[in-house]
């Protein structure tokens, strides 16, 4: 009978442990879910949310059909190709996890590099409402307003075209904010042809040239983003490359982060 109990009682344990990992797994799959979907709510779906989602969705499966899964596991355990398998699939999201843990610290980095001196401010397009800034791109225009006031001779270039339902260039429109704001429309220059961020730099330093502007650049754009643009930034010619971060609002960060993410991960692959 004591035997009996002592099992029992280990079953029990056992039990409790799970439930409590399940319990703690399926919130944080539900956090991930609840968290990648709030950028819908604004009309933005991109390669970022869809990841937080379709991970939140599968973590919250595994812990509802905890059971089921596990014996799953264990029947494509024993066969050898299943063994195969699995083995790759694991090494495989561990690798990815390591990938990520690498590009993100060369992004925090990227993110925290000061801006060169004799700086050009190079100001990346976000986006409109219309002929009005987005919110991402109202921050990024509040930081280039500060560096501005604070760097008197610093010039700017603002670049950025128009997209299909915007009603002038984001260009146009962060000129006219920045103006309204009381910057010399002098120091400012538009480079407005550009429809992603490797033309923006492409078309910027056209730009820089043209007018004998300093092709150290000080990038202005979120933290997530800053890594991409500044190897961009190189590859497009421009010397010394520095940041003027804005930084994103706690709803938006993670699913854009891990955007960027993959869009280093393209940069590395394919060069664009």
């Amino acid at each position: 009978m004591e035997k009996r109990d002592c099992v029992n009682n280990k079953d029990g344990e056992t039990m409790a442990v799970s439930t409590i990992w399940r319990t703690v797994g399926g919130v944080l799959g539900g956090v991930c879910l609840l968290w990648g979907a709030l950028p819908l709510i604004a009309s933005r779906i991109h390669t970022g949310c869809v990841t937080m989602i379709g991970v939140g969705a599968v973590v919250m499966l595994i812990c509802w059909r905890w059971r089921q899964t596990v014996a799953l596991w264990q029947r494509v355990w024993e066969t050898v190709l299943g063994k195969t398998v699995l083995i790759t699939l694991t090494a495989l999201v561990g690798a990815v996890m390591v990938l990520f843990v690498v590009v993100s610290c060369m992004m925090a980095a990227a993110a925290c590099r000061p801006a060169p001196e004799n700086a050009t401010l190079v100001v990346l397009g976000a986006g409109l409402r219309g002929e009005r800034p987005s919110r991402t791109l109202r921050e990024r225009l509040a930081v280039a307003y500060d560096y501005l006031t604070e760097h008197p001779d610093a010039v700017c270039i603002l670049t950025g075209g128009q997209g299909p339902d915007e009603r002038i260039s984001e260009a146009e429109a962060m000129r006219r904010w920045l103006v309204d704001k009381g910057i010399d429309e002098g120091r400012l220059y538009l480079e407005d042809k550009s429809t992603s961020t490797d033309e923006n730099f492409e078309f910027s330093r056209q730009v820089a040239q043209q007018h004998g502007l300093s092709l150290n650049a000080a990038v202005v754009t979120q933290e997530f983003h800053q890594c991409r643009a500044q190897l961009l930034a190189k590859k497009h010619g421009f010397d010394t490359v520095g940041a003027v971060t804005a930084h994103t609002k706690w709803d938006l960060f993670p699913s854009y982060w891990i955007r960027d993410f993959a869009g280093l991960c393209r940069l590395f692959l394919l060069g664009r």
